[in-house]
């Protein structure tokens, strides 16, 4: 939006926030998106949850801006004088802790302060200073877990998935380091990493004979704020000297509905530079019919919620509609979180070919990934 227009919310949001204050309060802003309201005359807790809720209420409606309608959302931390601290130091970092939660737990909503909180304070400090310096530790890995199709009795992709390596509390897993990188801004240098990693080893596969291989990647929302994305993907993949039809990008069904017209634009731009695109955890948000017109994708992956609800011959409707969606658009199938051989065959009866999950192989370092590549998968499947 540029920064008038970003002058301009502030400027919206404080005046929303005042109407919610009584005479006396004190409104100040921080900087950046942050501000402060010191309330005096605090008789019962409750009495701040009541401003609390006023100040949620009132920065629900959208703000008219000159490019369109913006909605802002709030995260709001209370701490109380004198339980909460006897110091304006004290009282503003115990209210940021309960702020964090808030941001934690999904944000547009209040939080008091509790010493609980402190713990888990520390804790996520700790592992941002931690996070800041793992790439140059080189404390990152990837893992690979195959993609199977059944018809051709072996494996026809790879998903590349992020791992740490802590020095201290052990392997991490993405779900718990990703939102934290996103909300530092570290996620843009740790997606060009993954990037840079994933189209060597495919380099390396290609070279032992293994030329139509499909190289799986993901792709963070934050990651499409980035003007330059689609010139980082090309240029790494010509670098590398793949056939971009081989390597596929995979974004969540939710980031379609943030920014529709941006987001299509840059899909738009991977998929004309002969790269695949596939709509990760398919059928777990709101999506329509018109989102698959709108996005040029070239593949659907049904979420392993789905798959693990599939016992024998039972069908679950909406994996039903999923690959009904499929072929309406000629769109390709994968389905994740297979583990049970009883899932394969009702995936197979619905007309899903290729498959991925624990039946087959858990995610492992890419010296184990390569002996899967000769395997004809029997069941249990490369296990």
């Amino acid at each position: 939006f540029g920064h008038a227009e970003g002058d301009a919310l502030l400027r919206g949001i404080a005046a929303r926030l005042s109407t919610t204050l009584r005479r006396g309060d004190t409104l100040a802003r921080l900087g950046g998106d942050e501000f402060t309201v010191l309330l005096p005359d605090i008789n019962h807790p409750e009495d701040v949850e009541t401003i609390a809720r006023k100040i949620v209420e009132a920065l629900t409606p959208p703000f008219r801006l000159e490019h369109g309608d913006f909605r802002a959302t709030v995260s709001i931390g209370i701490s109380l004088f004198p339980r909460d601290g006897d110091t304006a130091e004290d009282l503003t970092r115990h209210a940021d802790v309960a702020m964090y939660q808030v941001k934690r737990s999904g944000k547009n909503a209040f939080r008091f302060f509790d010493p609980e909180l402190n713990t888990h304070y520390r804790e996520r400090i700790a592992l941002e200073n931690d996070l800041r310096i793992a790439l140059g530790r080189r404390e990152f890995e990837l893992y690979y877990q195959p993609q199977v199709s059944l018809r051709e009795r072996r494996v026809v992709g790879m998903e590349a998935l992020l791992r740490w390596n802590h020095p201290t509390h052990g392997q991490i897993g993405p779900t718990t380091f990703i939102p934290v990188a996103e909300e530092m801004g570290l996620i843009g240098e740790i997606s060009t990493w993954v990037l840079e990693q994933a189209c060597s080893q495919w380099a390396q596969w290609r070279h032992t004979g293994y030329n139509d291989l499909r190289m799986s990647m993901n792709l963070s929302p934050h990651d499409f704020d980035r003007k330059d994305v689609v010139s980082i993907v090309t240029n790494c993949v010509e670098r590398y000297c793949l056939p971009p039809s081989r390597i596929e990008l995979e974004i969540t069904e939710s980031m379609m509905m943030q920014d529709t017209a941006g987001v299509a634009a840059k899909v738009r731009a991977l998929r004309d530079a002969g790269l695949s695109v596939a709509i990760d955890d398919f059928g777990t948000g709101y999506s329509a019919l018109a989102y698959l017109q709108k996005f040029p994708v070239s593949t659907l992956k049904i979420d392993r919620s789905f798959v693990r609800d599939l016992d024998g011959p039972s069908t679950n409707p909406i994996i039903s509609a999923i690959t009904g969606i499929a072929r309406g658009f000629g769109l390709q199938l994968i389905a994740e979180g297979v583990e049970r051989p009883e899932q394969v065959e009702t995936l197979r009866a619905l007309g899903c070919d290729v498959m991925q999950g624990y039946l087959f192989a858990h995610p492992a370092p890419a010296g184990k990934a390569s002996a899967w590549l000769s395997q004809a998968p029997d069941t249990p499947m490369l296990c």
